[in-house]
């Protein structure tokens, strides 16, 4: 597996650190490589909810091509948002283009019915919940979905308010515990940055994020 390469595609800084440090802990022997462009998230936020901007589908393509031409095995997308762009671009390349995520949503619907999302934005909720209800109709089960109800504290996460930001997650997280879910998904791939203080909060049900379960899956990918 020593000579494979990932190519990580990311539209915001906080997903490359994270990326390393899970790189390091659960694929040591992979070579990876990031591309970072953040006029991808300003056009997400600048659309309606719910629609991919043409622009953000044709940079992804463009990403894509790059990273096949430079060797990469596989291209991983590190935004919630992209799903729609993810799709486009794997049809101009002949690697895999996956979303970081994508594993964990399948692990959510296969083993659990009613299952709770956080997120911080409303922007993410189309895309998680077209992504989970696709996947429950594909294995014929019936879910439930329940979201958290403060989108609002990403605001804070992007003026560098890191301590209010994770405190507002928690707090949202165990509401969710308290709405009698059964597993909490991180519905935002950043969201992994927060694994520590996620364990040390000791809640009851499985929570669900883009870590070890993502980049063990993509261990799986390169070694077939």
């Amino acid at each position: 597996m020593s000579s494979k390469l990932v190519g990580f595609i990311h539209t915001t800084p906080v997903t490359i650190g994270m990326v390393e440090s899970f790189m390091k802990r659960f694929l040591p022997g992979v070579e990876y490589v990031h591309v970072y462009n953040g006029l991808v998230k300003r056009d997400n936020f600048s659309s309606p909810i719910g629609v991919t901007p043409k622009i953000n589908l044709l940079r992804y393509a463009n990403f894509a091509r790059e990273l096949e031409d430079a060797g990469c095995n596989l291209v991983v997308s590190c935004c919630s948002l992209m799903p729609k762009a993810v799709e486009y671009a794997s049809k101009v390349v002949n690697i895999p283009v996956i979303q970081l995520d994508s594993i964990v949503h399948q692990n959510a619907v296969e083993h659990y019915s009613k299952i709770g999302v956080e997120v911080t934005t409303e922007y993410v909720i189309p895309y998680v919940k077209e992504s989970l209800e696709t996947r429950a109709l594909a294995i014929g089960k019936r879910i439930e979905i329940v979201f958290s109800e403060n989108t609002s504290a990403l605001d804070l996460f992007n003026k560098g308010d890191f301590e209010a930001y994770d405190r507002i997650v928690l707090e949202d997280m165990k509401k969710l515990e308290e709405r009698g879910v059964e597993c909490i998904l991180m519905g935002q791939i950043p969201f992994a940055v927060m694994e520590d203080k996620i364990k040390r909060a000791s809640f009851n049900v499985p929570v669900l994020f883009a870590g070890e379960m993502a980049f063990k899956y993509i261990g799986e990918i390169l070694g077939k």
